[in-house]
């Protein structure tokens, strides 16, 4: 066999087998080497050959074993050689130097976008810096021990260590998360500071990889839960916050407080802001302010919007309660759009929808009830009560000196507490279109005068009541109920209006009786034993609006503009206060016999005949 590269030489052995070593056996070799025998083979020798041939091929069994078994350790040998002159395959390149860029880049947009994210990462570095440190501290209390040798030593260390390296790396990502960069890892020093942190050779690994990247996808992860947890805590809070709002605005409206819806206008800089359904804030210079209501409505809701929350009153009043809404304002915060509407009539107000109302739940029940509606419009200019109806329509501009030869208005109450004006003319209407042209007819004799911050600017107080009396037809009884609708005209600062000379006087007596209006508010709502009704014709027209026994809204109007920042906030704390009011709602009702004797004592007053069947 011939050798191989490396093998070990075969072995040769020529010597003759040592385990025979009698005369007989070498005589027998030398014939086989060819020597020739001088004598013939006895008996006794061929016995004694006979006797040694299982010897001999034992010997020779038991030389190819040996040779087998040489063979084998030969072959391994030689694979083991081989092996050691292939050369070793250089170790890849760590996997983060792909990897982990990518995984960076990504995690510092979302901190630079997501600013929940940065107050995130800066707590979770906190405690990350605070856990490696009491893991740093352990580490070195366990080096100081002296009992180095025991099985719990080397298990505890072996944790501690894995602890610190864990944390480190945490560290590290976060800090190339917070800043932008990526670990910079070349061929030629691919231990880098990220192999230090997380241990030697742990860069090479799968497993270092896996390190850095579950932590930037934990991360993420964290960032996603918190901020739906943030969302959804969000989402639960805003609606907890307007269903308490809704239901405690109910309970109040049981209660027979007032209720007071909040409407802003269109403006520029803008300084008021709704923040829910039912809230609204402004920005002072001591800070933000927020103010609860009914309801609020911005400048991008609509005339249907409003009425269709206060529509319900109309519904009240034609059941025989007293009702009044009322807009309340600076000048120019758009009272008598909410009341009246446009000129055109495109988008109608409180008072036009109020009319169509009437008669449409009067056309709805006209099978069970008998109704009968009346009204009267007045304006209070410079503290007086003037009739609309019977003023000259050429006398609307004129001095209020001209008003003075009109019929003399008073304000009376009746025993139930219900408002009425004594001497004013009060005219029947059997249809909404009668009703508005007679509301047409009262708003010509109204005065208007332009100012520099409205062009139609309000120089009365408007005083619409509506009084509707039905009969059910089944029982006889009858109901009376009362609508008032009043437009104010609006607190100005003569500075900003430019008011001068009769201007000037309207303004004082309409800043005063909205002053004294405020009055009676306060003391209502801090309920004091006395309040201050007759210090003005504005408070005692609406003395049952406001304490008495009326359903009342009232309507706040304001401008959201910084330029009229102290008007807003004086009009949204005077209707704060006006919400903690407390009216005594009553229903006027009355039964068919106590209707018949009231109509039998009026004939008689008037000197009417009364037959049998009346009593």
């Amino acid at each position: 066999m011939e050798d191989l590269p490396g093998s070990v030489p075969e072995l040769k052995d020529e010597r003759p087998c040592p385990i025979i070593h009698n005369t007989q056996f070498d005589q027998y070799e030398d014939s086989a080497a060819g020597q020739t025998s001088k004598r013939p083979p006895t008996s006794t020798d061929r016995r004694s050959q006979r006797s040694q041939i299982p010897t001999l091929e034992g010997a020779k069994a038991r030389l190819v074993q040996l040779k087998e078994r040489l063979y084998q350790r030969e072959r391994e040998i030689t694979e083991l050689l081989e092996e050691e002159r292939t050369p070793v395959p250089p170790i890849a390149l760590p996997y983060c130097t792909i990897l982990l860029p990518t995984l960076i880049h990504k995690a510092h947009e979302i901190c630079r976008a997501v600013p929940e994210t940065r107050v995130l990462l800066k707590l979770i570095g906190e405690e990350n810096q605070l856990a490696l440190a009491e893991a740093r501290e352990k580490l070195d209390h366990l080096h100081a021990e002296e009992d180095k040798e025991s099985d719990e030593y080397e298990s505890t260390l072996s944790l501690l260590q894995e602890t610190v390296r864990e944390y480190e790396a945490t560290q590290l990502a976060l800090r190339f998360i917070k800043t932008g960069e990526s670990p910079e890892i070349n061929e030629s020093d691919a231990v880098t500071e990220l192999e230090a942190v997380l241990g030697r050779g742990a860069v090479r690994t799968t497993e270092g990889v896996k390190l850095v990247g579950q932590q930037l996808l934990s991360l993420q992860d964290q960032l996603k839960q918190i901020k739906e947890e943030k969302n959804k805590i969000i989402e639960n809070y805003t609606s907890e916050r307007t269903m308490r709002k809704k239901y405690y605005n109910m309970v109040e409206d049981m209660k027979g407080k007032i209720r007071v819806f909040c409407r802003i206008r269109p403006g520029g800089a803008i300084v008021v802001e709704k923040t829910d359904e039912y809230s609204v804030t402004v920005e002072t210079p001591r800070g933000q302010r927020e103010f609860q209501f009914d309801k609020v409505f911005t400048a991008e809701a609509s005339q249907d919007d409003l009425f269709l929350d206060a529509s319900r009153l109309i519904q009240s009043a034609m059941d025989g309660y007293n009702v009044c809404i009322f807009a309340y304002g600076q000048t120019g915060s758009g009272k008598t759009f909410t009341m009246v509407g446009d000129k055109d009539q495109k988008n109608p107000g409180i008072m036009p929808r109020s009319f169509n109302a009437i008669f449409d739940i009067i056309q709805e029940n006209r099978a069970k009830f008998e109704f009968k509606v009346s009204a009267y419009m007045l304006e209070l200019y410079n503290d007086k009560l003037q009739d609309l109806f019977v003023s000259l329509p050429g006398e609307a501009h004129a001095q209020s000196q001209s008003h003075g030869q009109a019929r003399r208005v008073e304000i009376k109450r009746n025993r139930k507490g219900v408002v009425f004006a004594q001497g004013a003319e009060t005219k029947e209407a059997s249809s909404a279109q009668e009703l508005y042209a007679l509301f047409q007819q009262a708003c010509a004799n109204r005065h208007i005068s332009a100012t520099k911050m409205n062009v139609e600017s309000s120089r009365s107080h408007l005083l619409v009541g509506i009084m509707v009396e039905s009969k059910n037809l089944t029982n006889g009884s009858v109901c009376k109920g009362k609508l008032s609708l009043v437009d104010l005209a609006g607190s100005e600062r003569a500075a900003k209006t430019g008011a001068k000379d009769h201007q000037l006087k309207e303004a004082n007596s309409i800043n005063k009786s909205l002053s004294a209006l405020g009055d009676v508010i306060s003391a209502l709502s801090a309920e004091l034993p006395h309040v201050p009704y007759r210090n003005s014709k504005l408070t005692q027209v609406m003395q049952d609006s406001l304490g008495g026994n009326a359903k009342t809204l009232m309507i706040v109007n304001i401008s959201p503009s910084e330029c009229n920042l102290d008007e807003t906030l004086t009009s949204l704390i005077y209707a704060t206060r006006a919400k903690n009011i407390t009216n005594n709602v009553q229903r006027n009702l009355e039964s068919k016999e106590i209707a018949q004797l009231k109509e039998v004592i009026m004939k008689l007053r008037s000197g009417q005949t009364v037959e049998d069947e009346d009593i």
